[in-house]
């Protein structure tokens, strides 16, 4: 799986992030109902540049701050899919 790499602008500074298949996927694997924030955090310092570790740590210190710029470099990460379902035949139609 290719990296991708997405910057996080948070108005006073820029954060970089190198995003793969296999960190998308531990994230999606590790959050449960009842524990959302430590893995947004773990996936977060584990994909943003080694040099912005310590002022993400800062940054991520702010209440849903760990779960807005997950949900952002999320997003952008994320193909946009067109799935749709197709009816049966032997479904009677509408």
């Amino acid at each position: 799986m290719q990296t991708k790499q997405i910057v996080i602008e948070t108005g006073e500074q820029e954060f970089t992030f190198n995003v793969t298949g296999q960190a998308y996927n531990k994230y999606l694997n590790s959050t449960t109902p009842t524990n959302k924030i430590q893995p947004a955090t773990n996936f977060l310092l584990a994909t943003v540049e080694d040099a912005q570790k310590k002022d993400l740590k800062t940054l991520l210190q702010q209440p849903g701050a760990a779960l807005h710029m997950v949900g952002t470099v999320i997003e952008d990460y994320t193909p946009e899919f067109n799935f749709s379902v197709k009816k049966s035949k032997s479904e009677p139609s509408e």
